[in-house]
């Protein structure tokens, strides 16, 4: 039997986005490939997960109702506007499972991270790029954005800070999408999942709209903030009518005993920790962006966030070669050709603690020569 012919179309015709984070693979490398609290997992963590082990012998709360309150009081909301997440990738799964269907529309800014389009597509649903603008480092435009839009998209797509490019749309300009996505009957969706390790996110950040606005859902992870990508836990904020909707099509115990116990925990007594590795990022990037102004072929953008997005075709490289040339000197970063042409020419990497920044400069140095030139 040929089961490739037994599959829905939209699902033979896919292949999985690809990402960084591949560290795992390979010994002795700094990975810089991966967008995450520079300290690494908070200290104590280890003891958390043991002490959560011991409750093994039950199924776990199908509401993840100690974790949905400790994300509620941490963004002043009640736990009816949380919708618990195996990591914020099963709730851009989720979404499109319950609001998207064979023949939709969405609205999606180009680059930006994969798994959006993918889980468009899975539903059959029809994905409308909308090109971001090089000469401006690739920040949404969003008056050029709204004019693209009208009723016959389902949903607008968002992430702040965009990931690869590490630009924030501001909060002014966001609420007016919003608004007026809320005219058009669309509904946005807006990834936050690197918002916490800036440290003006609370200036940048719709958390506290989401009642007011029933078209609009926010997703949030632990992955990025507190270094714990192995530990797979996010979730959505949402009014309660829209979260009541993404509840009905959850996976059934989908946060496990040790998932809800440790990170309600991390959420709850911890938070101290991702404040502290935000400002380091933000001081760090900031340092890493004048040494890189030292390559003076190079075009360096300062981004919003903590990770940089950087061209490398002043210097006829592509991204697969000038990885596997600092991957030589120990240092692994992300090849973006994945995000299609002319990306393949683009690298991301993120900053991290001033010792691994220095071993990162180190290799930059080593790949290019001081003057920027392979």
């Amino acid at each position: 039997m040929d089961l490739t012919k037994r599959m829905r179309q939209e699902v033979a015709r896919m292949e999985r986005p690809q990402h960084g984070g591949d560290g795992w693979r390979y010994s002795g490398l700094e990975d810089f490939s991966a967008n995450l609290n520079p300290f690494g997992p908070p200290p104590g963590l280890q003891e958390m997960l043991l002490a959560a082990s011991k409750q093994l012998d039950h199924y776990p709360d199908d509401s993840s109702d100690r974790f949905r309150r400790a994300v509620a009081d941490h963004h002043s909301l009640v736990k009816e506007n949380v919708v618990p997440g195996v990591g914020s990738s099963e709730i851009i799964r989720l979404f499109p499972e319950v609001f998207l269907e064979r023949g939709d529309k969405v609205l999606m800014p180009r680059p930006t991270f994969g798994e959006y389009a993918f889980a468009c597509r899975f539903m059959g649903a029809e994905v409308v790029p909308f090109t971001l603008p090089e000469e401006d480092a690739f920040r949404v435009d969003v008056e050029s954005l709204l004019g693209e839009l009208d009723r016959s998209f389902k949903a607008v797509y968002l992430c702040n800070p965009n990931n690869p490019t590490g630009m924030v749309c501001p909060r002014r300009q966001v609420l007016e999408l919003l608004q007026e996505c809320e005219r058009l009957n669309v509904i946005v969706f807006m990834d936050e999942t690197l918002l916490e390790l800036l440290p003006d996110e609370a200036k940048i950040s719709l958390s506290s709209e989401v009642e007011a606005h029933d078209n609009l859902l926010i997703i949030r992870s632990l992955t990025k903030s507190f270094a714990i990508p192995g530990l797979r836990v996010g979730y959505g904020l949402a009014g309660k009518s829209m979260a009541a909707c993404l509840e009905r099509g959850r996976q059934t115990w989908n946060l496990g005993q040790i998932e809800q116990e440790v990170s309600a925990a991390l959420i709850s007594d911890h938070f101290h920790y991702v404040r502290k590795g935000a400002q380091v990022l933000d001081d760090e990037k900031r340092r890493v962006h004048q040494e890189l102004g030292q390559f003076r072929s190079l075009t360096v953008h300062m981004p919003d966030g903590f990770f940089f997005f950087l061209d490398l075709r002043p210097v006829e490289m592509t991204g697969a070669g000038f990885r596997e040339r600092m991957m030589e000197q120990g240092v692994l970063v992300r090849d973006c050709r994945s995000f299609g042409p002319p990306f393949e020419s683009y690298v991301r990497f993120c900053v991290k603690t001033p010792e691994k920044d220095a071993l990162l400069l180190k290799a930059f140095r080593a790949v290019l020569g001081r003057e920027g030139r392979a």
